[in-house]
């Protein structure tokens, strides 16, 4: 063999080398980063798991005072879910408090107030009823369409105080969702404000601040106003949390895979 050849053998032998390191490298970090990603993404599933059973709040903040709702996915998860996405999509933000009956309840979730201009919230399609709590002062429910239990889209109530006896029978029962843990006096104080029949669609029962008004009628400054409603704590569904801890596992068995080759060779 001529030393050139053999310069040859040494040199491919050399790259073949390089190579074969360059891959049990990438197999190592592939492993290792596989490793790391299935642990976090368990963690993620098994802390997901408990955010979910326990009770995601949203806070009202309106012009009165901040109202803030404990909400119960363990009683009524489609509820709470649909009553999350209008206020993570912004829709329930310029809303106002459009019906207040004294003793009985406050509801809002159905009319925007956005630059001098009255206007609709969005409507997501109606949920099916969940009905299973009481309607007992405090306590926050959806309102629905006369003798059709399953129509419950954008608008809330605040229970003033114990409906049961009415509520919780009529049209299937409202599916309360929620609880308030804060706020109840600024509920109350909503209740005592005087109302106006502001004619349809907004309705005969309409709370105003600083009465009287005057002509023409300043709006802003009468109607009471949710400036922003807001999520705090983080709500994530069951359906995404199976798919993480597939693919957990997934990348778990992948990377076990990798290891174990890589320690056979």
């Amino acid at each position: 063999m001529s030393l050139a050849g053999g310069h040859k053998l040494k040199i491919n032998k050399f790259i073949r080398n390089v190579i074969d390191c360059f891959y049990r490298t990438i197999d190592s970090l592939v492993c290792a980063a596989a490793l790391i990603v299935a642990r976090v993404f368990l963690i993620c599933l098994f802390v997901n798991i408990a955010i979910v059973k326990a009770e995601p709040t949203v806070l009202l903040d309106t012009n009165m005072g901040v109202i803030e709702i404990n909400l119960r996915p363990d009683v009524a998860p489609i509820h709470v879910e649909n009553f999350l996405q209008y206020v993570n999509d912004g829709d329930y933000n310029n809303s106002f408090i459009h019906r207040s009956i004294a003793g009985f309840i406050v509801q809002g979730g159905g009319f925007t107030f956005i630059n001098q201009l009255f206007d609709y919230v969005p409507v997501d399609p109606a949920i099916v009823n969940e009905f299973a709590l009481s309607n007992v002062r405090g306590t926050v429910a959806m309102a629905k369409v006369g003798s059709d239990p399953n129509s419950a889209t954008s608008q809330w109530f605040i229970n003033l105080a114990d409906n049961a006896a009415n509520l919780d029978f009529q049209n299937g029962g409202f599916t309360v969702f929620g609880e308030v843990v804060v706020g109840m006096d600024v509920a109350d104080a909503i209740a005592a404000l005087p109302i106006v029949n502001f004619g349809p669609p907004i309705g005969s029962a309409l709370p105003m601040r600083n009465m009287p008004y005057a002509t023409p009628v300043d709006w802003g400054s009468h109607l009471v106003i949710i400036n922003e409603a807001e999520q705090k704590g983080l709500f994530i569904p069951m359906l995404p949390n199976l798919f993480y801890g597939f693919l957990a596992v997934f990348i778990f068995i992948v990377g076990h895979k990798i290891r174990v080759r890589k320690k056979s060779q």
